[in-house]
């Protein structure tokens, strides 16, 4: 009866081991997942980010106009006023008739993911270098010069039918320079 009940004892004993070491194994695994996860989550939106600055460099209105949400608002450049997806087309006619853009960069700085891999928060910055046509601007941009300037953004994400959309954000015009840099006398 001793030895019956010593078998019984390691072979739970052994089962018990065994489970316990499994779980950890799982659970091991299942932590590995979701970083690799948010990792892939996190390169989605960051080249979001950069296949929308990509397409305005590229003077792709459709693509750049694609990775806007429906709904996309945003705080109008010097006015008290939200800009739709309408107000978008309106801009990129004008920038589009007095810039040129040459060169095009987005700096990741800190990334939020938000509802379970549906929405995030990206802060950024993008460097422009470009060549103005436009009116002479006192204290800025005189036609047919080169300059570079660099903004910080914040951008609010959600992911629609596997695609990651610009749904709303800011963007901060007072450049970490303080002015636009002209590259050419």
């Amino acid at each position: 009866m001793k030895k019956l009940m010593r078998k019984i004892i390691s072979i739970i004993a052994v089962t018990v081991l065994l489970f316990s070491c499994n779980e950890n194994k799982k659970e091991s695994n299942t932590i590995d997942i979701k970083e690799i996860s948010q990792t892939e989550i996190e390169q989605e939106v960051w080249k979001a980010i950069e296949g929308r600055f990509a397409s305005w460099k590229n003077n792709d209105f459709e693509t750049y106009m694609d990775y806007h949400h429906p709904d996309w608002k945003k705080w109008e450049s010097k006015k008290n006023e939200l800009t739709t997806k309408e107000g978008m087309a309106k801009f990129w006619e004008i920038m589009k008739a007095e810039e040129e853009c040459l060169e095009m960069e987005v700096t990741p700085i800190e990334i939020q993911i938000l509802d379970d891999g549906k929405s995030a928060i990206a802060h950024y910055t993008h460097t422009e270098t470009f060549t103005y046509y436009g009116e002479d601007m006192p204290d800025g941009p005189t036609k047919g010069n080169t300059f570079r300037g660099t903004l910080r953004w914040s951008d609010f994400m959600v992911k629609k039918d596997g695609k990651w959309l610009v749904i709303g954000g800011h963007r901060d015009m007072s450049m970490p320079e303080g002015k636009l840099v002209q590259l050419n006398d």
